[in-house]
């Protein structure tokens, strides 16, 4: 009873990756493609700040979305290359 358990469980396990292995590669590129979309808008509207900032508590807070804006883009290149990695990761446990 616990063996045809078991082989169940992995099966269904084995399914569900392959299906979200089958989904990351279809919009991977979309994905990857929107991401570096809004670091582009996003590095554009933090380089205007900083060029239309007079005070100096603007720049200020002008320097502050710049370090955010690195930060987040660090955090992206982490979590897309790491969800790959956990994919296959899992695959691989579900294949032993």
């Amino acid at each position: 009873m616990n063996t045809l358990l078991a082989a169940t469980l992995n099966d269904n396990l084995a399914e569900i990756v392959g299906k979200l292995q089958s989904l990351m590669d279809s919009f991977w590129i979309y994905i990857v493609m929107a991401l570096a979309a809004v670091v582009v808008v996003w590095g554009a509207f933090v380089g205007i700040k900083i060029a239309i900032a007079h005070k100096n508590e603007e720049k200020i807070n002008a320097r502050d979305m710049v370090k955010n804006l690195i930060i987040g883009i660090i955090i992206i290149f982490v979590v897309a290359m790491g969800a790959p990695l956990l994919i296959n990761g899992l695959s691989a446990w579900v294949g032993a």
